[in-house]
């Protein structure tokens, strides 16, 4: 069985970090068997970073190479009727949400004060003292230094929500009235723009991201509809 290793779920949510609801998701559209495990030491994952899976004794790091190797395993079982077109818009996307909203929502949940003091609970609440009180600075610097060399982090904080705000104005016009955004099925393309929105929402974080997705009436319905299939449990959140 496929071993999918992941952080440890919080504020309600089956995970805190993108990529893992985003690998999660992945594999429950696919229909393989896996099991869910526990694990948030990043420097235990094959490219220092979670999530990542074990499979017949091989270990694979990295969501967009998990879903790789699982397609050339167990063949395409979520995206094998797209077109080609179709497949160009969910690489769009899927490279906005990355490379582009990754770090909005990064400086949400580091940068600002009440993202930082919900992220340290969340994330390192159970170590003991003092490690608590040590480690969540040193992540804190560590990132702010990642989001400088990026260039998110040059900038002022209107102007980074300002980014953040035309990610999700794309994805809402590219969306449209369609129950996916693709069409009438679910793809790995909702795997990422579903582990993104509710990476944003479902977090009792406050800030104008958040504010803006919950003002945007039919990604507001995707989410609910993506959790009434996928995620039941977090209807009505």
């Amino acid at each position: 069985m496929i071993e999918l290793y992941q952080f440890a779920p919080a504020w309600g949510l089956p995970n805190p970090g993108p990529f893992c609801i985003k690998l999660e998701l992945y594999l429950k559209m696919t229909g393989l068997p896996f099991e869910v495990i526990t694990e948030n030491d990043t420097r235990k994952g094959p490219k220092g970073k979670i999530p990542f899976i074990r499979d017949d004794g091989r270990t694979i790091g990295d969501s967009e190479l998990v879903i790789q190797y699982l397609n050339g395993k167990y063949g395409d079982r979520v995206d094998a009727s797209l077109t080609a077109e179709q497949r160009a818009r969910a690489h769009a996307i899927s490279r906005m949400l990355h490379d582009s909203t990754y770090w909005v929502l990064l400086y949400c949940r580091w940068m600002q004060d009440n993202g930082y003091r919900a992220v340290r609970e969340a994330f390192f609440g159970g170590l003991p003292w003092p490690l608590r009180s040590v480690v969540p600075p040193l992540v804190r610097r560590s990132l702010k230094r990642d989001l400088t060399g990026q260039g998110l982090g040059r900038h002022s904080r209107d102007e980074i929500f300002s980014f953040g705000f035309a990610d999700m104005d794309a994805l809402s016009v590219l969306l449209g009235d369609k129950a996916f955004l693709l069409g009438d099925v679910p793809t790995s393309v909702d795997a990422t723009a579903h582990a993104f929105i509710m990476s944003f929402v479902g977090p009792p974080i406050d800030n104008p991201m958040r504010e803006r997705i919950q003002r945007t009436a039919n990604l507001m319905a995707y989410y609910r509809r993506m959790n009434e299939r996928f995620y039941p449990s977090l209807v009505g959140r």
